[in-house]
């Protein structure tokens, strides 16, 4: 079993590496397990109901535990780097952890992942790094099937996507990610409401004679008379929801963002970078993210 023992940030990142764990798991037929993922397992259908949060799904009589949970993924982890350092032998738990600040991919669809995994009964993988790009495109359904929303998430969704969708045959989801990236890489990718308005604007022209409409979704509070003549509406204010309303929309529209990466990725949507609020939007600058 391989068990993803390190929380990589916040929900996005999370699911990216699970998800590259996943597309493994699923070509090479082993179990893994993500207990770090309990922060959001309450967000999905697979894994709600079960206290390890392992692919393939399973039910266990422990769910619904945060604090408890938590208390398991810690001292997992804590074992794990322990046996590491004091060097102890036998192979029921072992460690690999990828350097810290070190963003190389560590390719886990290669012979030395598959001699490390195949060591130990439970290995315990901390890192950002790991992918398998090939795996996750080969398995991309599957991939989609076991983190659909859960049941109650799903609905809101569809009925925000049911007032997006009014009078509306372009409709483009524009991530404004401020809050976290005033300080994150030292401001390089915060741009200002207005910024994100002014793109909002350039992006009329690709409407090409269809109605268009924007979902704007923030993890900031908005002044919305920037948006004046816009034809917009919010999110639901919440990370899982947004997210996956994004993944129902026609394009998206955002900074550097593994949040905008998963939205274009789950639902095939067409992805513009924005990685200066001045460049010009261009319909050949859309793409959808693989993973």
């Amino acid at each position: 079993m391989v068990i993803i023992g390190n929380k990589s940030g916040q929900l996005a990142n999370r699911l990216l590496v699970f998800a590259h764990f996943v597309g493994n798991a699923r070509q090479y037929g082993y179990q893994l397990a993500n207990p770090s993922f309990y922060d959001y397992a309450s967000y999905f259908e697979q894994l709600r109901g079960d206290f390890f949060c392992r692919y393939p799904a399973r039910r266990s009589l422990l769910s619904g535990c945060r604090a408890l949970q938590g208390v398991y993924f810690r001292t997992l982890a804590t074992l794990a780097t322990l046996k590491k350092k004091l060097g102890l032998k036998g192979d029921a738990l072992a460690l690999l952890e990828l350097p810290s600040g070190d963003e190389t991919d560590y390719l886990i669809d290669s012979p030395e992942f598959s001699r490390v995994r195949e060591a130990a009964r439970h290995l315990v993988v901390k890192g950002w790094a790991f992918r398998d790009e090939g795996n996750l495109a080969r398995h991309a359904e599957e991939v989609r099937r076991f983190f659909t929303p859960a049941a109650a998430h799903a609905a809101n969704v569809s009925r925000l996507m049911e007032t997006a969708r009014q009078g509306c045959d372009l409709l483009v989801g524009v991530h404004i990610r401020q809050g976290d990236y005033r300080t994150w890489q030292d401001g390089k990718y915060f741009y200002e409401t207005r910024q994100y308005a002014e793109i909002m604007r350039s992006c009329l022209a690709l409407a090409d004679g269809r109605r268009i409409k924007f979902l704007v979704c923030s993890n900031a509070p908005q002044d919305e008379t920037l948006f004046q003549g816009l034809p917009y509406l919010m999110g639901n204010d919440h990370p899982l929801e947004d997210l996956y309303s994004f993944a129902r929309c026609d394009l998206l529209i955002g900074p550097p963002s593994t949040y905008t990466m998963w939205a274009s990725f789950y639902g095939s949507v067409p992805l513009f970078v924005v990685k200066s609020p001045g460049e010009p939007v261009l319909a050949e600058g859309f793409k959808v993210c693989t993973g």
